[in-house]
C-alpha cells in the first residue's frame, strides 16, 4: 500500500533534489524514497547504538541503603 504525501520545500532544497536526481538518472520520487529510508536507516542504527539500559538514569534514586537488591520493587514502583 502507498500513502501521498504533500510536502511544501523551500526552492533552493527543490532545485537541488531535482538537479541530484536527475545527475543519478532516477526519477524525482525515487530519490526522495531512497533518501528517507537512508535516514531513517541511520536513526534505527543510532538508537540501537545507545546504552541498552540509558532509560534507567530517569529513575535516578538517591539511596544510602548499599544492598537494594532486596528493595528493587519499592523503588522502581514508587
Amino acid at each position: 500500500m502507498s500513502l501521498k504525501f504533500q510536502v511544501t520545500l523551500p526552492g533552493e532544497l527543490a532545485s537541488d533534489m531535482k538537479a541530484t536526481a536527475a545527475q543519478l538518472k532516477i526519477p524525482l520520487a525515487q530519490f526522495i524514497r531512497e533518501t528517507m529510508q537512508d535516514r531513517l536507516r541511520e536513526l534505527k542504527a543510532q538508537r540501537k547504538s545507545e546504552l541498552p539500559f540509558e532509560w534507567m538514569k530517569k529513575l535516578r534514586v538517591d539511596i544510602p541503603d548499599t544492598d537494594l537488591a532486596s528493595r528493587v520493587d519499592e523503588i522502581l514502583y514508587k
